[in-house]
């Protein structure tokens, strides 16, 4: 059975916690029949390369003894970092949220913003942030990430910009290492996967830290020539090139192997000429087990860009070079 509408002594005990830090009740944005009290925005000055924020805070009572807390900063250009709880007790949910400031969820990268959605996890003595979602803008270019649900899936990242993105190379992201895969267009979006290490709490930092590693290098890609692109990583692009042949190397050697079959000379119980004859199901089982089904194909060749610069307007500031990326980051999150 739903809950009957917050009393006004509900009220008045929900919001002594919040008043004695600080916080006002908005009862204009606040919803008694749905149990939802909403507090007066906070605003936060710019800072540590951030800009300026606004904080408001939402408190949930959706059932008897049971809380939801929501804080959501929100920048000018309408990125926003979400922090989400749920407990028993709101004053401890509160107290843990005013432990965590806005630069855990919100970071600064070469004049691009990092904006991360967080479930508050843990005990209440040692809580921790399990990334949700993410969002960057880099200049004209967002950068959204979705993390899985599931364990052992990877995150679904996707580029979109209001301009024109047809340029963008297929292996921008997947120069950064293994776990990233190839950007696929989908009319005028552009989706990968970036497999993860770890779980829960690791989880979540691997992600992050591999997300800054991505801005920082979009940022420094967008802000030269595309032709820089291909001169910094040409052996990271030709290793692309040969992941993505390796399946059809595969089948090629499949194909080899049972017209060589005829001429070996092998014995009827012969081990390997009993996985010879049985590789197609094996291979089936393999692919089929796999998180991402392997993608049969002959890779283009990676080749330097003429174009005098991209057409997304990325106004990211100046150029990082390589080694100012490698520096900025731990090198394991760009492997």
């Amino acid at each position: 059975m739903s809950l009957p509408p917050l009393t006004h002594h509900e009220i008045i005990r929900l919001v002594e916690p919040f008043t004695r830090r600080g916080r006002h009740l908005d009862l204009g944005a606040s919803d008694r029949m749905a149990r939802s009290l909403c507090f007066k925005p906070v605003l936060h000055p710019a800072s540590a390369g951030l800009p300026a924020l606004t904080e408001t805070l939402r408190l949930d009572n959706p059932a008897a003894g049971r809380f939801r807390m929501t804080r959501m900063l929100s920048c000018p250009d309408g990125l926003a970092a979400i922090l989400t709880a749920e407990g028993t007790d709101a004053g401890t949910m509160l107290a843990q949220f005013h432990g965590i400031g806005p630069e855990s969820q919100l970071r600064a990268v070469q004049g691009a913003v990092l904006a991360r959605e967080h479930r508050l996890e843990g005990e209440v003595d040692r809580p921790c942030l399990s990334l949700t979602r993410a969002v960057a803008a880099i200049g004209a270019l967002r950068l959204a990430v979705k993390m899985p649900a599931v364990r052992g899936m990877p995150a679904e990242l996707e580029l979109s910009a209001a301009t024109d993105t047809s340029d963008l190379p297929e292996d921008l992201l997947a120069v950064l290492g293994w776990r990233w895969s190839r950007l696929i267009r989908t009319g005028s979006l552009w989706r990968a996967t970036l497999r993860l290490r770890g779980d829960g709490e690791m989880r979540s930092r691997d992600a992050e830290a591999r997300l800054d590693a991505a801005v920082l290098h979009l940022a420094a890609t967008l802000t030269e020539a595309p032709a820089g692109f291909h001169r910094r990583h040409r052996l990271a692009r030709w290793g692309v090139f040969a992941r993505r042949g390796l399946p059809m190397l595969a089948i090629i050697a499949l194909i080899a192997g049972g017209v060589a079959i005829p001429s070996l000379d092998l014995a009827q119980d012969s081990v390997v000429r009993m996985l010879i004859f049985n590789s197609p199901p094996l291979l089936m089982i393999v692919i089929f087990g796999m998180r991402e089904v392997p993608r049969i194909e002959i890779p283009p060749m990676p080749r330097a860009s003429t174009a005098p610069g991209w057409n997304i307007a990325a106004t990211c500031g100046d150029a990082l070079p390589a080694a100012a990326i490698e520096k900025a980051l731990p090198c394991t999150a760009i492997r």
